[in-house]
C-alpha cells in the first residue's frame, strides 16, 4: 500500500502586492512541517510541488526541515491553483459581486481578510458553474491519479499544493459526485497553511484517511498559545 501526503503551502503574503511568496511565518511553517514528518518516520520517494512560487518555497522548506530526506523534488503544474483574480473578474462581469479586491491588493488586517473571503466565496459559487471549473476539476483529478500511480507498492509521495486544489482532490474522494462542489467549497475555507491530507493507495484505488492535519503547528507553538502558528491566509 502506498501513500500520498497533500500539504497546503505555508502562509503567503496576502495584501502585500505580491501574494505568491511565503511570509516569514510561512517559511517557518514549512520547515516545521518537514521536521515533524521526518520525526514521525516519513521518508518520501518524491516531493512534488505545483508551479507557483509559494508552493515551490514550501517544498524547499519541507526538505530543509526534514534534513535527512534524500529524494527528488519535482514540479507538476497540475497542482498549481485556480486563478483567484480570474474567478473574481468573472463574477464581477456577471454582476455576482461588486467588490474589487485581489490577493495582492486587499488589506492585510483580519477584517480585510474576512471581507475578501466573503467576496471570493460568492465568486467561486458562480465559477463552479463555468467551463473553466470543469477544466480545473479534470486537471486536478489527473494530478492525483498520476500521484497515485507513483505511490503503489509501499511508495510515498508528498505533494505541495494550495487549499483549492487539495480540497477539490479530497472532495472527489470523499463526496458523491453531486456533492463534490459543496464539500470543496467548505474544505478550502478551513484548510490551514501546511495542513495535510493523507490518501492511501491500494488495490481498490485511493482512500482519503485524514484531512487538514495540523497538530505539528500546535506542538511547535507550545501549550501557552497552541494556535499561534495556525493561519488560513
Amino acid at each position: 500500500m502506498g501513500a500520498i501526503h497533500l500539504v497546503r503551502h505555508g502562509q503567503a503574503s496576502f495584501g502585500t502586492g505580491d501574494y505568491d511568496r511565503l511570509s516569514e511565518t510561512g517559511h517557518l511553517q514549512a520547515r516545521l512541517t518537514g521536521a515533524d514528518m521526518a520525526a514521525r518516520g516519513l521518508r518520501p520517494d518524491v516531493v512534488i510541488h505545483g508551479g507557483l512560487r509559494r508552493q515551490r518555497e514550501t517544498a524547499e522548506g519541507l526538505l530543509a526541515g526534514a534534513a535527512d530526506w534524500d529524494c527528488p523534488i519535482e514540479c507538476d503544474d497540475r497542482w498549481a491553483e485556480y486563478d483567484a483574480d480570474a474567478v473574481l473578474t468573472a463574477a464581477r462581469v456577471a454582476g455576482v459581486t461588486a467588490d474589487h479586491g485581489t490577493l495582492d491588493s486587499a488589506g492585510s488586517s483580519d477584517e480585510a481578510k474576512q471581507a475578501f473571503q466573503r467576496q471570493l466565496d460568492a465568486a467561486l459559487g458562480h465559477w463552479a458553474g463555468l467551463e473553466a471549473f470543469r477544466d480545473y476539476l479534470t486537471t486536478t483529478n489527473s494530478a492525483i491519479a498520476a500521484a497515485a500511480a507513483r505511490s503503489g507498492s509501499g511508495r510515498t509521495t508528498v505533494v505541495v499544493s494550495s487549499a483549492g486544489t487539495i480540497s477539490l482532490a479530497v472532495a472527489g474522494l470523499l463526496a458523491d459526485p453531486e456533492g463534490v462542489v459543496g464539500l470543496w467549497s467548505r474544505l478550502q475555507r478551513v484548510t490551514v497553511n501546511t495542513g495535510t491530507a493523507r490518501v492511501v493507495v491500494g488495490r481498490g484505488g485511493m482512500t482519503c484517511i485524514a484531512v487538514n492535519e495540523h497538530q505539528h503547528l500546535e506542538r511547535a507553538a507550545g501549550p501557552d498559545d497552541p494556535r499561534a502558528l495556525i493561519t488560513l491566509r
